[in-house]
């Protein structure tokens, strides 16, 4: 009897599953994230979290299998100390690149940003990239501050006339900031803009408080993203947790102006299947008056993995918001008073809706096939008085402006990685192989005419059917072809080469009416309707080049070259101020940039980048004064060269003489000195003036300071005097749409405790000196004039985090 009963126990014992726990090391005993764990007997299936923890459901004597890419397969089999303490597993690397994208992440650690890998996934890495890891940045996430967020990222100039961070506008090496237009602007690689090539605005930008990463990649690895002078923006959402079934994080942030912010998030994963989906809403009075916001932002995905190496995601993202707009302000009622606002009736829609499907598969450990499929149906809407800041607004019907949104396309990449005389532990000869192809197809429609004669956010045309302004509809279409290709020579020499081949199909059809007035009484004499209708198709190969040489360890010096191009957006040939006229003529824009830089890592405490470019841009388009009338008119001002160098430093004064793992004291230094002129030009008096919207000289700094649970940070950001047209106007115009932009510093704290893992307080106070700046003079929405930036102002966050 008693051995029948032990046989039992020992029965139930092999057989009872429990959530067996432990940590995946590679060989500098570093976690390694994204480990699939497969239990063949049961089936589970769990992944490694991005410190290479797991926790996965087993018996005594089961046997586990891990793999990942560029490591060797494990088969391990449980023992009885599996079941009750937390073990270890180390995996040895199969395929070694140079800096290792796990060695990289390792000694990012602290800095809040570092470099990409050059190979990862489906994607190869070269020239000038960073990447900002959000999971410890300082700042204020909820309102998106953009001075805080990209604080470290070299050469960016930012538009600050947005204090809700619902719109972020950023440039990059001279290039306009205008809704972040010159980047390929993606999320979790899939486009985001409202049209990839004839309408590349953002008006939708993802919550900070969602985001694992924000990738800027520039240099010749780009052309695997497009043809856009600055480069890849692609936000990364957080990836849902690995080692739980369920986990709810939930912030709420309060701050001045009537700010109100809550993000919640659940979010898990169970065998095959993982999910997430968060909501955010956000509302405020603004710190003008009538600028007061309401936003919504939501988004869902949920996998599967239908074999240990094939994974489909798929995702929705919707966010609307309704704003109120104050207008622009003249130089002497910006002197006045920042805050005032001489418009009560402006108002701005945003709806934005996108659905995406992944397709991931591993077919081997140097293998990587990816496909994406994405689309898009979309819309924004302006409503109020345009005219001149100097003109008061009578009263009566208001201007209205439609735009509605609707594109879809694929894209598909496959990576192969490989080896020539490997005879050796490593192969003097490696490399990997890119190539893809993309198809995309987009409609957009713009309408322009009167609307309701309120003060409040109706937008209704009062004549749908006819018009007063314009109605057009532009089709685009898009096939490109590329290839990339990285070649490892020895343990010190990289050199790559990318290709890509566009062709562009766009064009427009619609009308527009002109208006004959009487000089005295301003009567209408007539009224013209003018039907408007082309087609532009263009085939543009575009070529880069680079290499680099490691000059230790984790320091490399390198050089790139890339073409760019940049087709006429439907914003060049249509604009809807009536002070503004289009120039019959316009062309598309082209370019190549080049770049010479030297970068490392040294251990935890320092980081650092060092680069000179050079932008050589064609036909650029600008706003310029028409000869022999009052209007300003969009042109190809002519060609202009942007050069200048970037420095990026931040040194951690503890851990570089002490192995502290409580403290850390570190600064950041990140300067630019862009010297942006047009070198050639129609109008020979814009010969040798500077390029608009380019800082000469831009710095940030700051000092941050961490012990146990708590961090402190106090940053500077200054940007020296820029120019708002091509003439390189001082003196502002009389409705304040040209003329300088002044220097300005501004000032922000942040600071942040961790009472324990579940509760987090977060706290600062931006521009805490109250400095009166402004970064942006508006030709048309949400101006005309000068946009003034936010001053003072104070916010508190309260997170908490639960996990099964």
């Amino acid at each position: 009897m008693k051995f029948l009963t032990t046989i039992l126990f020992l029965f139930i014992l092999m057989t009872s599953l429990a959530q067996v726990k432990g940590v995946v090391l590679d060989s500098e005993k570093i976690g390694i994230p994204g480990v699939k764990l497969k239990n063949p007997r049961s089936g589970e299936m769990a992944l490694t979290s991005d410190d290479g923890t797991f926790q996965i459901e087993a018996s005594h004597f089961d046997t586990l299998i891990f793999s990942a890419l560029g490591f060797d397969t494990l088969i391990y089999t449980l023992s009885q100390y599996n079941m009750t303490q937390t073990f270890q597993i180390s995996m040895t690397e199969s395929y070694q690149d140079v800096d290792g994208a796990n060695v990289i992440r390792k000694h990012m650690e602290g800095f809040d940003v570092g470099f990409l890998p050059p190979v990862r996934g489906v994607q190869i890495y070269t020239g000038t990239n960073a990447v900002i890891e959000l999971s410890e940045l300082s700042g204020a996430k909820s309102a998106a501050n953009p001075r805080e967020i990209f604080a470290k990222v070299p050469g960016l100039n930012i538009w600050e006339s947005d204090g809700a961070g619902i719109q972020v506008g950023i440039g990059g090496r001279g290039l306009s900031p205008n809704r972040t237009a010159n980047f390929n602007t993606r999320q979790n690689g899939y486009d985001i803009s409202a049209d990839a090539l004839g309408y590349p605005e953002s008006y939708y930008t993802p919550p900070f408080e969602a985001l694992k990463a924000i990738e800027i990649i520039r240099g010749s690895a780009s052309l695997q993203f497009g043809s856009q002078f600055g480069g890849l923006l692609n936000f990364i959402i957080k990836d849902a947790p690995t080692n739980t079934p369920f986990e709810f994080t939930s912030r709420t942030t309060s701050g001045m102006y009537g700010y109100l912010g809550t993000f919640n998030r659940i979010a898990g994963s169970k065998n095959r299947v993982f999910y997430q989906a968060y909501h955010q809403y956000k509302r405020g009075d603004g710190y003008r008056e009538n600028s007061n916001f309401a936003q919504h932002q939501a988004f869902a995905q949920v996998g599967y993995y239908l074999t240990d190496n094939i994974k489909l995601r798929l995702e929705y993202t919707h966010m609307n918001y309704l704003a109120k707009q104050a207008g622009g302000l003249s130089d002497v009622q910006f002197e006045e008073n920042p805050r005032q606002s001489l418009r009560d009736r402006n108002w701005f829609k945003v709806n934005w809706n996108m659905l995406a499907l992944h397709y991931d598969h591993e077919i081997s450990k140097k293998s990587h096939f990816n496909i994406r499929a994405f689309g898009m149906a979309s819309s924004r809407k302006t409503l109020g008085f345009l005219g001149k800041i100097t003109q008061q607004d009578p009263g009566g019907a208001r201007e209205m402006l439609a735009g509605d949104f609707r594109n879809a396309g694929i894209e598909a990449r496959f990576l192969q990685r490989y080896d020539f005389n490997k005879k050796e532990e490593v192969s003097k000869f490696r490399g990997a192989f890119l190539v893809g192809a993309r198809y995309y197809r987009g409609t957009t429609t713009a309408d322009q005419g009167t609307a309701t004669d309120g003060s409040d956010a109706n937008f209704t045309y009062q004549n749908p059917e006819d018009l007063e302004g314009s109605s057009f509809t532009y089709p685009s279409e898009n096939t490109a072809g590329f290839a990339e290709n990285i070649l490892f020579i020895g343990d010190r020499t990289t050199v790559n080469f990318g290709l890509r081949m566009e062709s562009i199909q766009s064009g427009s059809g619609g009308y527009y009416k002109r208006y004959s007035i009487h000089p005295v009484n301003l009567d209408t004499l007539a009224v013209y309707t003018i039907e408007d209708n082309n087609s532009v198709n263009r085939f543009v190969p575009l070529f880069g080049a680079g290499t680099s040489f490691r000059t230790s360890k984790r320091s490399k010096v390198y050089a790139n070259f890339t073409q760019n191009y940049r087709a006429i957006n439907f914003t060049d040939i249509r604009i809807s101020n009536p002070n503004i006229v289009i120039d019959s003529l316009i062309k598309d824009e082209y370019g190549y940039t080049a770049e010479l830089g030297f970068r490392g890592i040294q251990s935890d405490f320092w980081i650092y980048d060092v680069a000179a470019f050079y932008v050589f841009y064609g036909d650029k388009i600008g706003l310029a004064p028409k000869a022999g009338t009052t209007f300003k008119e969009r042109t190809n001002i002519g060609n202009a060269r942007n050069m200048g160098v970037e420095v990026f430093s931040e040194f951690d004064f503890i851990k570089a003489f002490r192995d502290s793992a409580k403290h850390s004291l570190s600064l950041f230094v990140n300067a630019a000195y862009i010297d942006a002129r047009y070198i050639r030009s129609k109008e020979p008096n814009f010969v040798g003036k500077k390029v608009e919207y380019v800082s000469p000289f831009i710095l940030k700094s700051g000092v941050k300071y961490k012990y146990k649970g708590w961090s402190f940070q106090v940053q500077g950001s200054y940007n020296s005097e820029q120019f708002s047209d091509a003439s390189n106007s001082v003196l502002p115009s009389g409705d304040a749409v040209i003329g300088s932009i002044p220097s300005y510093l501004v000032f922000d704290f942040s600071a942040r405790y961790s009472f324990t893992k579940y509760i987090q307080l977060e706290g600062g106070v931006n521009n805490f000196t109250n400095q009166k700046y402004y970064t942006r003079r508006a030709a048309a929405y949400p101006g005309p004039g000068i946009l003034p930036s936010d001053g003072i102002n104070a916010y508190l966050t309260l997170q908490f985090k639960f996990a099964k």
